[in-house]
């Protein structure tokens, strides 16, 4: 099993932790938005990209962990050809998604796991993605709630 990338709150999605470094850019929009992480003193990469909200206030992010010779692939593989390779890397492994806002990087977390092949032009992960993390906050925010009659 492949080591979990290590998040901070606060920090920018492209740059999670200062545990780990961007090896390789994918793609850019204002910011990067698809990439490559590696962690430092260690040979365990990440694929990380924003699957929704990229020019809106709060955004979606995914990390997947993946092999050095998928990282490699990442680096020689170009357009149709890496968007199908990207879209596999998401599918059957374990995926950490966060959610960012553009004044306070990554806010929330919580693990997805996609187990249906995804079609490129597909939103389905985005949207399993979204409520996950949508029924996470609202157990949390619950819990909160009763604490606070306690």
């Amino acid at each position: 099993m492949k080591e979990r990338i290590a998040l901070q709150l606060g920090a920018s999605p492209w740059q999670p932790s200062r545990s780990v470094r961007m090896v390789r850019e994918l793609n850019f929009y204002d910011v990067p938005t698809e990439g490559v992480l590696r962690r430092r003193f260690s040979p365990s990469y990440y694929f990380f990209a924003c699957i929704d909200g990229v020019a809106s206030e709060y955004s979606l992010w995914v990390y997947a962990p993946i092999g050095w010779s998928e990282a490699r692939q990442l680096k020689r593989l170009e357009t149709t050809k890496l968007r199908n390779f990207e879209v596999g890397l998401l599918v059957n492994r374990p995926l950490l998604a966060v959610v960012a806002s553009e004044q306070g990087g990554i806010l929330h977390r919580v693990q997805v796991q996609v187990t249906e092949p995804l079609k490129v032009e597909e939103p389905r992960l985005a949207k399993t993605a979204w409520e996950t993390v949508t029924q996470e906050i609202k157990a949390e925010a619950g819990a909160i709630e009763r604490m606070a009659f306690c």
